[in-house]
């Protein structure tokens, strides 16, 4: 008869181990979200004759995932200085699952979350697209300083070759994915877990039929079957962070799009794409542990 302990995964080590501790504990299924950005710069734009410019992801661009917490300041797209939300990480402690627990990773996914587009900050440049009135703090301003995030269905501002609301497609991602590589971290040194590339998680519900990596849907996930640990606080392997390395320039053509009341090619400095990944699996804890 085989031995079933040949293959054991982290799921029945954590059950194993918390029954050993003859206390009480509940089994929770989680997922934990964390988000980064991938910039793009504009070049080459050549606005006097409405032909093409080129959008640039530079390699070597370096995005940390769960290194931080929720009201730690992150740079995020066009923000240096991002107050981080609920919205953004699940995490209230950077490096560390919520609550005193142990997770048992067994599946992932990435998806895009949102593309945001930054201009240069020239006075004047917007006549009749933004409204001389508007006070700093306008939702509108900082959509276009590339703070705030850009549903734009039409078009109107970064085309539809490049990323459509309206058509659920993200080329940007599509583009990255392939040369992004990503590796778990923790903080016992001798422990990293090299993944791959990231066109092989699938975006969980993230992306349309015409380019999805494999169903999109909420159920599909890259699974882990063995298992990844997560550990509590003050245990071995307890502070982790995903480390997600672009390898190569990306480079996306596109034509400048006329502003949709002013009719004028105004040039686009940055454009980022943001990245949401997902975590989950069996957690662990004591009761009363929060």
């Amino acid at each position: 008869m085989a031995d079933e302990k040949l293959f054991a995964t982290k799921r029945s080590e954590l059950l194993e181990l918390y029954a050993k501790n003859g206390v009480p504990f509940l089994a929770t299924s989680r997922g934990l979200q964390s988000t980064r950005s991938i910039q793009f710069d504009a070049v080459d734009i050549d606005i006097a004759t409405n032909t093409i410019g080129y959008l640039v992801a530079r390699k070597g661009q370096r995005a940390v995932f769960f290194n931080y917490g929720q009201g730690d300041g992150i740079q995020l797209s066009g923000e240096l200085n991002h107050r981080a939300t609920e919205s953004d990480t699940s995490l209230t402690k950077g490096s560390r699952t919520t609550a005193s627990a142990d997770l048992a990773i067994e599946w992932i996914t990435m998806h895009p979350r949102a593309i945001k587009v930054a201009y240069t900050p020239t006075a004047g440049q917007f006549p009749g697209f933004v409204a001389a009135a508007m006070a700093a703090g306008d939702p509108v301003l900082q959509m276009l300083n590339g703070a705030v995030c850009l549903i734009d269905p039409f078009g109107l501002v970064v085309p539809a070759d490049v990323g459509s609301s309206a058509t659920l497609q993200h080329v940007a991602y599509q583009l990255l994915a392939p040369h992004l590589t990503c590796r778990f971290e923790w903080d016992n040194g001798d422990r990293t877990e090299k993944m791959g590339t990231c066109d092989q998680f699938t975006e969980g519900g993230g992306a349309s039929y015409l380019n999805a990596n494999g169903e999109p849907s909420i159920n599909n996930r890259f699974t882990i079957r063995e298992g990844l640990i997560w550990a509590r606080e003050g245990q071995p392997a307890s502070e982790m962070q995903v480390v997600v390395e672009l390898n190569d320039d990306v480079i996306i053509p596109y034509v400048p799009v006329a502003t949709p009341l002013a009719g004028l090619h105004t040039p686009l400095l940055n454009m980022y794409c943001e990245i949401g990944m997902r975590v989950g699996g069996l957690l662990l804890r004591v009761p009363g542990s929060n």
